[in-house]
């Protein structure tokens, strides 16, 4: 009869083990496939970053917004540290 309890309680316990090994798996799939569409995500926020610093875009806003130009080779200064 003991033998019949421990037999019952390991099988419980095996079934128990690959219930929560499979519950695992799928969390783990699930986490894979956010991190994936997060650095996908990220990917496309640098590449908006590089597109919205590039140095041209910047130059022209410059120029056509805030009415900035280039100064004259004598107007600037320079500071030694």
């Amino acid at each position: 009869m003991v033998l019949l309890v421990i037999l019952v309680v390991s099988a419980l316990g095996v079934v128990y083990t690959k219930y929560r090994t499979r519950m695992m798996f799928a969390e783990i799939q699930r986490l894979e496939q956010e991190l994936d569409a997060y650095d996908m995500e990220l990917g496309q926020l640098q590449l908006e970053q590089n597109t919205w610093a590039e140095r041209s875009r910047i130059e022209k806003l410059a120029r056509g917004k805030l009415g900035m130009v280039m100064p004259q080779r004598e107007q600037i200064v320079f500071i030694k540290p």
